[in-house]
């Protein structure tokens, strides 16, 4: 038994003896001359029009409904890109409920013991005497993008994360860049390269009640969001 337990110790010792005392570091990259490109249709103007005060509810949130624009991501070369949005009127977004807010027709309440729906409202402005006008989302029409003329999926991942999900789950933008979208394959949640993807576009605006607001005169809804995009 002793001697098993010696040739055991031994044979250890060897290993430890030889072990690699190094480490190596790789550093890697690819260098490219592909560029992207985003365009927005339309000069990326969502125009909701006139809207009459009279038409609307003076205590309520007021539905204002769908429009629809298209994100078109242009490359000179197959390239794995996506891109994420920055809310430039973010101090002017409120906590209303959007309702229609995402592909699946969702409503987005205001907080209120559920799920906290504000980084994904954008604001709208302000009034002349500084009150905030409203919200809008925006959503991936997940039936009608396209890369490259076929048919593909729109994934996501959020802010500091390496993971894909799908955009089935949740294809509304959020503000201050914390989702990046691309496109996939079919059924699959890898990024795919490109030369060209269109994302179908679609807002869904929600003004405060119009006793709230207290307009006098013409006030312009002014949304803005910047769209960024992220080579991968």
């Amino acid at each position: 038994m002793k001697k098993t337990l010696i040739a055991a110790a031994l044979i250890v010792c060897a290993g430890s003896a030889f072990a690699d005392p190094t480490a190596v570091l790789q550093v890697q990259g690819k260098l490219t001359n592909a560029s992207c490109t985003p365009e927005l249709s339309n000069g990326g103007v969502v125009d909701y029009g006139y809207i009459h005060l009279s038409s609307l509810s003076a205590t309520e949130a007021n539905q204002l409904g769908h429009k629809n624009i298209t994100l078109t991501v242009t490359c000179t070369a197959p390239t794995k890109v996506g891109f994420s949005t920055e809310d430039d009127q973010q101090s002017t977004s409120i906590d209303i409920s959007v309702e229609n807010a995402t592909f699946s027709d969702e409503t987005y309440a205001a907080k209120g013991g559920g799920f906290d729906y504000r980084s994904y409202k954008f604001g709208v402005g302000l009034t002349d005497g500084d009150v905030k006008i409203g919200a809008y989302t925006t959503f991936i029409d997940l039936d009608a993008l396209v890369a490259d003329g076929k048919t593909v999926d729109a994934i996501y991942r959020q802010k500091g994360s390496d993971k894909w999900t799908s955009a089935s789950v949740r294809n509304t933008f959020q503000n201050e860049s914390y989702r990046t979208f691309t496109v996939a394959s079919t059924g699959t949640l890898e990024p795919m390269a490109f030369t060209q993807a269109e994302f179908p576009l679609t807002t869904s605006l929600a003004i405060q009640g119009t006793s709230t607001l207290n307009i006098t005169d013409d006030t312009p809804i002014n949304g803005q969001a910047t769209i960024t995009l992220q080579y991968l």
